[in-house]
């Protein structure tokens, strides 16, 4: 039996496998000498010829450096940072992202997997499998992308079947929580024409949050996946179809909340008291935590993925493409508010959602012009469920109305949404050397929503809200470029982005209030830039400068009981960002990046008082205070060895620092709900043969075990209390890879 008749009869037995689980920058070796080939402007193009700030991480470099979930990939990015919240990943592009606090937000950097908008975040929360390379585009993209990318969009590109049999199978131990997993891929020819490609992983990341109550390792994950693809192209040419059906699992047991400052209030002590006996509750950011409840703190996520591309050769230099994708999401999440064995308050959210899209793109060229036309359709349908379960009749609280906290707020949430947007660009070649590209984009999108609030607490009313809202928006691009032979570019830009409106699907106030809407939020940047390859390609160098400015931005932050949505008036982000490599003989390669960034406030009448306003502050204007999630500087650096080490065998090592500003979490800028600047080491040592297609691997993350946070708010009714969400600690993981 030859390889190819005895892969065909290994890949057709092993895609039954999925059918139950369906019901129920730039690593530094991986582009030493060559560019990465990325699709940021819906062709395909280097890094180099692309006019925009583009970051690419290959598959293979976010393997090296043991990078599985999707937050990781933020200290590979300048200016792009990705923070865990209560219930979603919040994404900031250069200082602009949409706040936490809204559950049916959807977010100003755009979400695409293998050309297909996800309109959840929530659907980052699986771990990355197989992947060829992410995309990172910065700036507004809404001409090009489209809907909601009005700060950036980052895109997974997943690999693709080929045409030669290809196989590897991967698994690694981590030793300091007693994590495992593995993974891999079979690819290959089934016929002439029929290609295929099956990749599947699973794994534990044992927890890291010790809980002194329960003796237990809290935020432990299991996570699963399975994708399978087929791909068709006819003998003769002239098209392919290439289908994909993926489905992936994350499941957390136990949380990562924690105090970062407990208050001096009588109910403070009570929380002291009730885990003295293990030591009392750790009140500022560790690795540790005192909680227990009667609702075990979890978080689960699943997500089906169905896509099917085709393209068609049009003749001509035209080709027709078809990208069609459907997603299913089921999410739910369960929080003890008030961190302690103390049953008070515990929240759960739960989340179902499915999307159908479906974009059609034809492109070619006439004469000197590259022109794309096309259009998008998409439709959404969201039930968001928040529950927020009170006991707080015989607790003494600050101010006292424990005896109005006795019952469940319950908040659903339902919205359908449907959008079309038809879309043009063009590159216009004006001399060998000289490029206009400009695109135009209009998006009509309708939202109907029902708003709900069951409220058995506080006295607050019940309330209910039939809403539907419809808009119309249009976003253009214009960049001018010019290209110093094949190794220098220069670029100007001006770009626009939106995002659309929408309803507050989670705020107990409502019934008080009645401010269920939100506005649409408006981008409008300006960007200049710069690519070199230099020194015989040894160097490479990417910079940028930018300025944005938003309108209407979209705002969710905490005001002590609940988290409230709204639009601040104005806002800007500037600065520079850039990163460099260069290979120093054959065996050394350094490299990093940086970004300065400057987030502010021009206008935000009616805003919640800062922590310091004067005594009897009801609201003030935060004009020139510097926007959330918005780290001034960010920095990393690596610099990477390959000794040959016999004939067949080498030696590699890695060695990384990522340096990330202090982040501010709330506008009343307290503190507490500020991570200070902070530094994070990670590296990595390999031995490789490529004859037998074999590396062992030693991984290391955050190896200084430096203690972070993502998230920050005050605990509800906990006077004088913040809490946290903790980033993981060390990792230190061997791991086998052995291809086929």
């Amino acid at each position: 039996m030859n390889r190819i008749t005895l892969f065909r009869s290994m890949l057709l037995a092993s895609l039954t496998v999925p059918t139950s689980a369906y019901a129920q920058t730039d690593g530094a070796s991986a582009a030493r000498d060559s560019e990465i080939v990325v699709t940021a402007t819906k062709r395909e193009q280097t890094l180099l010829d692309v006019p925009l700030s583009v970051a690419a991480v290959s598959g293979e470099g976010m393997e090296a450096m043991g990078i599985r979930q999707f937050n990781d990939l933020q200290s590979s990015v300048p200016n792009l940072q990705i923070d865990q919240t209560n219930g979603n990943f919040v994404v900031s592009m250069r200082g602009l992202g949409s706040g936490g606090g809204n559950l049916a937000f959807e977010q100003s950097v755009g979400f695409f997997i293998d050309g297909v908008y996800s309109g959840r975040s929530r659907s980052m929360q699986t771990a990355m499998m197989d992947v060829a390379r992410v995309e990172v585009v910065r700036g507004p993209q809404g001409a090009l992308f489209g809907k909601n990318t009005n700060a950036g969009a980052i895109s997974v590109i997943s690999r693709a079947p080929t045409r030669q049999f290809e196989a590897q199978l991967r698994g690694r131990y981590e030793f300091e929580n007693d994590g495992y997993g593995g993974g891999g891929f079979v690819s290959g020819p089934l016929t002439d024409s029929l290609s295929a490609r099956l990749s599947f992983q699973a794994g534990h990341e044992g927890g890291y949050m010790y809980n002194r109550v329960t003796r237990r390792d809290d935020n432990s994950n299991n996570n699963m996946g399975i994708r399978g693809q087929l791909l068709f192209e006819p003998a003769g040419g002239g098209g392919s179809i290439l289908f994909k059906a993926e489905y992936a699992e994350n499941n957390y047991k136990g949380g990562n909340l924690t105090y970062n400052g407990l208050g001096n209030c009588v109910f403070c002590d009570q929380i002291r008291a009730a885990s003295a006996a293990v030591g009392g509750p750790p009140e500022r950011p560790s690795f540790e935590r005192a909680q227990s409840s009667a609702y075990p703190e979890f978080s689960r996520t699943n997500n089906l993925n169905l896509t099917v591309t085709a393209k068609l050769d049009l003749g001509g230099g035209f080709e027709l493409s078809s990208i069609s994708g459907y997603q299913r999401l089921r999410a739910r999440t369960q929080n003890d508010i008030d961190i302690s064995p103390i049953a008070f308050s515990d929240s759960i959210h739960t989340e179902n959602s499915s999307q159908l899209s479906q974009e059609i793109r034809v492109a070619g060229a006439v004469g000197p012009v590259d022109l794309i036309v096309g259009g998008s359709y998409f439709y959404a349908r969201s039930d968001i469920l928040q529950e927020i379960y009170w006991n707080g009749a015989d607790k003494v609280l600050t101010p006292p109305i424990g005896p109005l906290l006795q019952g469940t707020a319950r908040l659903p949430f339902h919205q359908t949404s449907e959008a079309l947007s038809p879309f043009a660009a063009i590159d216009w070649h004006l001399t060998d050397a000289l490029t206009f590209s400009g695109s135009l984009r209009y998006n009509h999108e309708s939202k109907q929503a029902r708003v709900a609030g069951e409220m058995s607490v506080l006295a607050y009313p019940s309330y209910v809200f039939i809403r539907s809202r419809s808009e119309a928006l249009w976003d253009y691009s214009a960049k001018l470029s010019y290209k110093f032979g094949p190794s220098a570019q220069v670029y100007v830009s001006y770009a626009t982005g939106s995002k659309g409106g929408g309803y507050v699907s989670n705020d107990s106030r409502l019934g008080l209030t009645g401010r269920v809407e939100f506005e649409p939020e408006r981008a409008r940047s300006w960007e200049a830039g710069a690519k070199l390859r230099l020194l015989d390609n040894r160097l490479h160098l990417n910079m940028a400068a930018f300025t944005t400015d938003f309108t209407n931005l979209q705002v969710s932050s905490f005001t002590g009981s609940s988290f409230t949505t709204g639009n601040a008036a104005e806002a800007r982000s500037r600065g520079i960002e850039g990163d460099a490599s260069v290979r120093i003989g054959d065996m050394l390669t350094i490299g990093g990046s940086l970004a300065y960034l400057d987030a502010y406030y021009t206008d935000y009448p009616g805003a919640a008082c800062t922590y310091d306003a004067p005594a009897g502050c009801t609201t003030m204007n935060l004009a020139g205070y510097r926007l959330t999630r918005a780290p001034k500087w960010k920095w990393n650096s690596y610099a990477e060895v390959r000794v040959p080490v016999a004939s067949d065998w080498a030696l590699t090592g890695r060695v990384a620092a990522d340096y990330t500003g202090a982040s501010i979490y709330q506008d009343d800028r307290h503190p507490n709900n500020i991570m200070p600047g902070y530094t994070k080491l990670d590296a990595r040592l390999a031995l490789a043969s490529e004859a037998n297609d074999l590396e062992v691997a030693l991984i290391g993350r955050n190896l200084t075990n430096k203690v972070s946070f993502s998230q920050s708010f005050g605990v509800p009714l906990v006077a004088g209390s913040w809490a946290v969400f903790v980033n993981p600690s060390r990792t230190i993981a061997l791991e086998v890879t052995k291809g086929f």
